[in-house]
């Protein structure tokens, strides 16, 4: 590792190119006082040779701090220092990489003339994949044209099909593709004078039309670590090239003319085509192209561009990096990558509404799935509005005031529009996944940050009564507390509790509609959707809220897994009795959940005592019963108990006394359900 401090190295360049021009002309002087004074010398004078050495130091420092500065992986250090690992960086200096460089490219042409290109010269070609000199020489020596023209000669380009090679033996050829986009990519991110020549983007681009060029140009870019504006640049000529001549589905695609292996499609070659897989490695880069003020590349790439192959995945790939790799909302929103992030969510999910960008988008399904996921907290709030809204930013103090502490910039949906796309969306099952999982996993947080207040306020007061009863019998400490928790489950956070499953069971239920679970018929009652819907409707209750301010987006990956990785394929067995339809399933589910964050905080009431509303109150759900369903002091999920267990959980949550506290709750979710149907089931919705 080496570690250079930046500013302290510039500075000393400097002052080391300042004395090497004064020491010599001090030394001058002193030779000249000397002289004078008829002190003889003996060689040339010190200080002349120590200019001499200082200047001929400075090329080595600079060239130095400019492998720093360009290096992807540096690691800052204390004091302004930044470390990186030089063990790449085979040349030692610009001369060095130029004489490896030419004779390199000078093997690679004579093999690829020949046809007889082996692994040797390309694992030759990848030691120097990260060294700077290298790679800025090498794409010197052999420019865009010439680089492209090597790449397509290696798949036998220019000759028939039945003389070209065959995908299982283009492996030398793909690794070497990879090498040279890596190799570009170093030369790229050059500082100082390591930079490549003005005008190169251009020369890349250039006849891009041809399927050729683009087929090279997709290889060229597709696993290099590229710099930002370098690459942003790129993007931005493809796109033109891309608006001015849109690619024509309707045109002939002759054999003669296509690139690659001879049993292989290329893919889309479009100018747009060569770029996605590029821009999905570079997030930010993706961010700062979507969101061109001038070009609005977004809604021509969705709305107008014709795909061939893979590469609408590969489009839809590469918005989901956009709109979710970066999340803030520490910075206003001209330098905040999450307000561009919500931005660019925001407008694709009313681009995925349009029955005609789902069908232009047939493999985008997955990621509209992961990007609501991500801002599944926007997915709630916009839902209970029943109403068109136009995409954009949530941009206040606090974008989601149902949860505690601070979020991201959050996306404005239309309620209309995202009904429209989560339908089109599920059809694909890691979509459903992905939303379903999030919604649950935001519902327990919610539903445990109003517990928790619920809670503390019946403590409060309980304190207070204590103080005001010192000498209360046990009997009435313990109803004076009953009757503090049954008031303050009706008023107050109570009355919060209950308006959130109200609102958590809309949202539940839009989900449900939108995944057309409900509307699957008995023959199809063990239908792989159904069994994972159930799946997540026993288990969505044992999720473990994250802690406050930690975004529930990036815990959705986690939350899937805990769902859906091992469904057991027998709940038509063990189903509840009402719960043959989805939306009973996805009702009792909320019950759970709404049970389970109840007790875990302690709103049924003391054990100990036990309270009327606790299920310790009969010894039938006690400890050491057939019918215990407590464990870890926490309500199982009801995928982990047996039939006893079910059958007294169920018995607990139908009593009367429980109801106490349970039935306002309880009845929220029961009206949610409804008022969603309601709402979203209205012409126009």
């Amino acid at each position: 590792m080496v570690g250079i401090n930046p500013m302290l190295m510039t500075r000393l360049i400097n002052g080391m190119k300042r004395a090497g021009d004064t020491l010599p002309e001090v030394g001058r002087q002193v030779e000249r006082a000397l002289t004078s004074l008829d002190v003889p010398l003996w060689g040339p004078g010190p200080l002349h040779a120590i200019g001499r050495q200082m200047s001929d130091r400075i090329p080595a420092l600079q060239g130095r701090l400019d492998l720093i500065l360009a290096e992807p992986d540096r690691k800052p250090g204390k004091g302004g220092t930044l470390w990186a690992n030089e063990s790449d960086w085979l040349s030692k200096s610009p001369a060095e990489g130029a004489a490896s460089a030419k004779a390199l490219a000078a093997k690679l042409r004579e093999q690829v003339d020949s046809g007889s290109l082996d692994a040797e010269t390309v694992a030759e070609l990848e030691r120097h994949k990260n060294d700077p000199y290298f790679a800025v020489a090498f794409v010197k020596e052999m420019p865009p044209r010439e680089l492209k023209a090597l790449i397509n000669r290696t798949y036998g380009a220019g000759f028939p099909q039945s003389e070209r090679p065959s995908q299982r033996d283009v492996r030398t050829q793909e690794r070497l593709a990879t090498m040279l986009s890596k190799i570009l990519g170093t030369a790229s991110r050059g500082a100082g004078r390591m930079k490549l020549p003005d005008g190169y983007a251009d020369q890349l681009v250039d006849d891009v039309e041809n399927p050729q060029d683009a087929f090279a140009l997709k290889k060229l870019l597709q696993d290099g670590d590229f710099d930002h504006k370098f690459l942003l640049t790129v993007a931005q000529k493809l796109y033109d090239k891309d608006v001015a001549h849109p690619p024509d589905p309707s045109l002939p695609r002759h054999p003669w003319t296509m690139p690659g292996p001879k049993d292989g499609s290329p893919g889309d070659l479009s100018p747009m085509g060569t770029v996605l897989t590029a821009l999905a490695h570079h997030p930010a880069v993706a961010q700062d192209f979507l969101t061109d003020p001038q070009r609005k590349p977004l809604a021509y790439l969705m709305r107008r561009h014709h795909w061939n192959g893979d590469a609408d995945a590969e489009l839809g790939w590469v918005i989901q990096v956009a709109s979710t790799e970066f999340r803030d909302h520490d910075l206003p929103p001209g330098n905040s990558r999450g307000y561009k992030s919500a931005l660019i969510g925001s407008w694709a999910v009313r681009f995925w509404s349009d029955p005609k960008v789902q069908a232009n988008l047939p493999g985008t399904r997955a990621h509209l799935g992961s990007i609501l996921g991500q801002y599944t907290g926007d997915v709630h709030r916009d839902t209970q509005s029943f109403s068109d809204k136009m995409p954009g930013v949530v941009t206040g103090e606090d974008p989601d005031k149902n949860l505690r502490g601070g979020e991201p910039y959050g996306a404005k949906f239309s309620a209309p529009e995202l009904k429209q796309a989560m339908t089109w969306a599920f059809a694909d099952e890691d979509a459903f996944k992905s939303v379903a999982a999030a919604h649950g996993l935001y519902a327990a947080k919610m539903l445990d940050e109003l517990a928790a207040k619920i809670r503390k306020e019946v403590d409060t007061d309980f304190e207070a009564w204590r103080k005001a009863h010192p000498d209360a019998t046990q009997q009435e400490i313990e109803a004076a507390r009953q009757d503090i928790l049954e008031e303050r489950m009706s008023r107050s956070g109570g009355a919060e509790f209950s308006r959130a499953t109200r609102s958590l069971s809309m949202t539940t239920w839009l989900i449900t509609d939108a995944a057309n679970i409900s509307k699957i018929g008995e023959a199809q009652a063990r239908d792989a959707r159904v069994a994972a819907f159930k799946e997540m409707t026993e288990k969505v209750v044992g999720l473990v809220p994250g802690p406050q301010g930690k975004f529930v987006g990036f815990m959705v990956d986690e939350a899937k897994s805990e769902i859906f990785g091992n469904i057991k394929s027998s709940h038509e067995d063990r189903a509840r009795r009402d719960a043959d339809t989805a939306m009973g399933a996805a009702e009792h589910m909320f019950g759970d959940l709404t049970a389970a964050t109840m007790y875990r905080h302690g709103l049924f009431g003391d054990g100990s005592a036990p309270a009327k509303t606790h299920p310790y109150r009969h010894k039938d759900f006690s400890p050491g019963s057939k019918g215990h369903f407590i464990v870890n002091g926490e309500i199982k999920p009801f995928a982990e108990m047996n039939v006893d267990e079910r059958e007294a959980y169920e018995e607990w949550l139908n009593l009367n006394e429980t109801g106490r506290v349970f039935s306002r709750p309880d009845e929220s979710i029961a009206l949610g359900f409804k008022e969603a149907q309601a709402g979203y089931t209205r012409p126009g919705t």
